[in-house]
């Protein structure tokens, strides 16, 4: 019944204090809104993004064909033609496009000569007739790439190596085709054969998913709706430190601390409380992800199909975030001191733990630091579940450790409030 009562006057304590209502549960739904909306571009810079390239032919033969026709079938790149390779650099300067490709004159006829050069050395090394060609010293090829300085380091790479990858087949199938001419050479009756590289090998790419959530990946509302959750969970120790230190300077935790005898039933009672209220938080921040994030444009919220395991790592997080405020709220002596240290805490734990922007793409050191904090084990656990439909056996190691942080800190609150009792 002492619990009973204490959720009772919890409630009532927050339902008449409209700006800790506003901060437990309007504040965290413009949060995740306005953050996903803001986090959308670099998720799609990341993942499906479209630039606009220059390209400057001064070959017009066979190397510059496979680059237009590999470059116009990509999804990412859109090929735009010029002519005058100062236009393009003031261009690429300007930041209009963020690159340019040149391709040198006469690349391609340079690039048969340096083959057939090539596989006349093979053929000479082996004591093999071949044909004789100018052993003079052939230029190399030099194809330029002008950057944007402001260009981001993915797309560099995605582009230089797309390149490389496109030279290489071209190159790989005059190799071949110059050594079916040496071959041939004085065999009339030799037959040429036609081949496709792509045919022999191929790359298919598909994600570790199951064929319902092929496709789905991380993006903004995927990231941010689960991570901002348990920012907004963890917040709680706002009202709940101040309501706990509010009691103690008044003298009203004293008086029920004289008639219980006892302070586990009032600290279970705000747990409880708090612990309810973070549910509440999570069920208000699902829905927004999954009705309203798509009438913003954005992709709509996907929980995957366990329900419950989804339901216990909501319940695990929100009691860690409970057991963290309470934590809070005794220890701490002034409101002031209370709400300075948990504000800066709660935003260096989200920080470190992937709240922000995802842990893969922290440097290396937080990384490590990142597997310390609570808020990196419930979005590992939540992204297990809506993105890689991962069993129960798969998030338990980090659910146990949600469980672990909220028994350390719930028992330092009990063990620090009657401490402070007696004092």
């Amino acid at each position: 019944m002492k619990i009973l009562a204490t959720i009772y006057k919890e409630f009532l304590l927050l339902i008449r204090d409209p700006g800790g209502m506003a901060l437990i549960f309007i504040m965290p739904l413009a949060l995740v809104i306005v953050m996903a909306l803001v986090q959308d571009a670099p998720f799609r810079d990341y993942q499906e993004f479209r630039i606009d390239v220059l390209l400057i032919d001064n070959d017009t033969d066979s190397l510059s064909a496979k680059l237009k026709e590999a470059f116009n079938a990509s999804r990412n790149v859109n090929l735009i033609i010029l002519s005058d390779t100062v236009e393009a650099t003031a261009l690429v300067r300007s930041g209009k496009y963020k690159a340019a490709i040149i391709i040198p004159k006469d690349a391609s006829n340079t690039l048969r000569k340096n083959t057939r050069q090539l596989i006349t050395s093979i053929f000479s090394n082996f004591g093999l007739a071949a044909d004789q060609t100018d052993s003079a010293e052939l230029p190399i090829v030099t194809l330029e790439i002008l950057l944007d300085p402001a260009i981001k380091a993915n797309f560099q790479q995605t582009l230089s190596g797309a390149i490389e990858k496109i030279i290489a087949t071209v190159q790989t199938g005059w190799v071949l085709e110059e050594l079916q001419n040496q071959l041939s050479e004085g065999n009339a009756e030799a037959k040429k054969i036609d081949f496709d590289l792509s045919q022999i090998i191929q790359v298919s790419q598909r994600y570790a998913s199951e064929n319902k959530y092929q496709g789905l990946v991380l993006n903004s509302v995927q990231h941010n709706v689960p991570a901002w959750t348990m920012f907004a969970m963890f917040f709680i120790l706002y009202p709940l430190a101040g309501n706990f230190i509010k009691e103690r300077e008044e003298g009203s935790m004293l008086r029920l601390r004289l008639i219980s005898g006892s302070q586990f039933p009032i600290i279970s009672g705000k747990f409880a409380f708090y612990f309810i209220v973070c549910l509440v938080q999570f069920l208000m921040m699902i829905l927004v992800g999954i009705f309203v994030m798509p009438f913003l444009g954005l992709s709509k919220l996907v929980l995957g199909e366990d329900v419950v395991l989804i339901f216990i790592t909501a319940s695990c997080v929100a009691m860690a975030a409970t057991g963290y405020g309470i934590l809070i709220a005794v220890y701490f002596r002034t409101a002031q001191q209370a709400l300075s240290f948990g504000s800066i805490s709660v935003v260096i734990l989200s920080a470190i733990g992937g709240v922000w922007v995802p842990v893969y793409v922290m440097p290396e050191i937080l990384q490590t630091l990142s597997q310390f904090s609570p808020m990196s084990w419930g979005l590992e656990s939540f992204n297990d579940l809506f993105l890689r439909q991962a069993s129960f056996q798969t998030i338990l190691p980090n659910l146990l450790r949600l469980v672990g942080f909220a028994l350390v800190t719930g028992t330092a609150s009990i063990i620090v409030n009657n401490a402070r009792t007696v004092e």
